[in-house]
């Protein structure tokens, strides 16, 4: 035993981590008579003893992995625990879930520890699991930072379930899981989140708006994009601007002429801001809206306004003068 905790404790460089790796798989059961010793007890040694065998476990066999982390998430020690569900998560071990949901269903466990057991759940098996992940997620007493780790979890579910937990979401009183739930649903991209989607551009979150918005412009959806372009039309000019600038890079045909729209604005910064969209993405339509701004008081406004007339074919280039 103490010949195989010598070679552990004397690696020095990842050549020698190598070479100790190659001889414990070849000598599994004298290591496995190791591991019985060295996972009892909290003393500094053991603890040790405990790092050395872990730094090891990713160059062991599958067999000898799964006994080294089986282990180490059973450990006392917050830290051992840690990076055995680390190493569970790398080598997406899922024999041991079981064990994994007791210890996410204890919240004396430290944070850390929880959190890599919703990792490693979600990525081994986040459908077979999804109706816990969604119970973390919705449950206002558990902590947020986890609750938002299980939301990352469930964008890996892509069903009903799924989106209806994340849209229940877009209503929680706390702002990070109401954020958290609106980044969900924006990348997962489904038009089942549509409707909701609409709701949460009236959230009093910018971020959530944000989302929101990046989610329904990134859908093929034409109710996505006519949704988009009504609320544009209606929100106040700052929040205007905002939209236009997140919107633009779609370059559809609602969306641009919705900008189009808002040429005729009384705000100078929705006509900067919307001539600017329309030099960014050109849209012939546009060019008798934007020939009326060629006389406008506000230099930007003229400048913005005469570029994107050039792009959308509606000046000649020897006109343009910058």
């Amino acid at each position: 035993m103490t010949d195989v905790l010598e070679l552990l404790a004397d690696i020095k460089t990842s050549d020698r981590r190598k070479e100790v790796a190659e001889y414990i798989n070849a000598h599994s059961d004298e290591f496995e008579n190791v591991l019985d010793s060295a996972f009892k007890g909290t003393s500094k040694s053991k603890i040790q003893y405990k790092q050395h065998i872990l730094d090891v476990v990713d160059l062991l066999s599958a067999k000898l992995a799964i006994q080294v982390i089986e282990r180490a998430i059973e450990d006392i020690d917050s830290r051992i625990k840690v990076r055995g569900l680390q190493a569970a998560y790398r080598t997406r071990v899922d024999s041991l879930n079981p064990q994994l949901i007791d210890i996410l269903e204890n919240k004396d466990e430290q944070f850390e520890v929880r959190k890599w057991a919703v990792h490693i759940l979600g990525s081994t098996d986040s459908a077979g699991y999804g109706k816990i992940l969604r119970r973390l997620a919705r449950d206002n007493k558990e902590d947020v930072n986890l609750r938002k780790e299980a939301v990352f979890a469930l964008t890996k579910v892509n069903d009903d379930e799924t989106l209806g937990t994340l849209c229940v979401l877009l209503g929680d009183q706390n702002v990070e899981i109401r954020e958290s739930g609106a980044w969900a649903l924006s990348n997962m991209s489904a038009p089942e989140s549509i409707n909701c989607l609409l709701a949460a551009l009236e959230d009093e979150s910018e971020k959530v708006r944000d989302w929101a918005i990046r989610g329904l412009r990134d859908m093929d959806d034409t109710k996505a994009l006519q949704g988009l372009a009504d609320v544009m039309a209606r929100v106040p000019p700052n929040e205007q601007v905002r939209m236009i600038r997140l919107v633009v890079e779609r370059k559809s045909e609602i969306i641009l002429r919705a900008i189009t729209e808002l040429l005729g604005s009384e705000d100078v910064e929705v006509l900067r801001t919307a001539a600017w969209a329309i030099g960014v993405s050109p849209y012939p339509p546009a060019v008798p809206a934007l020939r009326n701004l060629m006389e406008h008081e506000d230099e930007q406004v003229r400048y913005y306004g005469k570029v994107a007339l050039f792009r959308s074919g509606g000046i000649d280039p020897t006109d343009l003068q910058l």
